[in-house]
C-alpha cells in the first residue's frame, strides 16, 4: 500500500490521524466552510492554539471520512476517544462553550454517526 495513501490512515483510525496533527486533542469542532474555522480542544476543555493549516487538515480528514453522514453546512463536533460525530450545540445551548457543562455538548440527541474504522 502506498505510504501517502490518506484513506489508508483514516480507515485505521481517524483519531490517530488527527492525533498526528494535534497530539492532545480530544474534540474537533468543524464549522461550515463559509465560516472557515475549526477548533480543537483538549480534555481540560481548553481550545488548542494551532496554525490554520493544521486546523484545516483535521477538518478535511473528518469531512472526507464521514462525508455523506452529515450536513456540513452546519457545525459538528468529532469526539476522538469514541469516534462519535455530533451536531454542535447552538450558541445559546449548554456545551457550545465546552466548559459550560463539562460535556463538550456531547448528548445522545445530537449524535450523528460513529466512526467504526471503515470508510463511509
Amino acid at each position: 500500500m502506498p505510504q501517502n495513501d490518506l484513506t489508508a490512515s483514516t480507515r485505521k483510525s481517524l483519531g490517530d490521524a488527527i492525533g498526528d496533527i494535534a497530539r492532545t486533542a480530544v474534540l474537533v469542532r468543524i464549522f461550515p466552510e463559509r465560516r472557515a474555522a475549526t477548533y480543537l480542544f483538549e480534555s481540560d476543555f481548553n481550545r488548542m492554539s494551532l496554525d490554520r493549516d493544521a486546523e484545516e487538515h483535521a477538518a478535511r480528514l473528518i469531512r472526507q471520512t464521514l462525508g455523506g453522514v452529515a450536513d456540513w453546512r452546519l457545525a459538528h463536533d468529532f469526539y476522538l476517544p469514541t469516534g462519535e460525530l455530533y451536531l454542535t450545540p447552538e450558541p445559546h445551548q449548554n456545551g457550545y462553550i465546552p466548559e459550560d457543562d463539562q460535556s463538550f455538548g456531547l448528548t445522545p440527541t445530537r449524535l450523528i454517526a460513529i466512526f467504526d474504522g471503515e470508510s463511509e
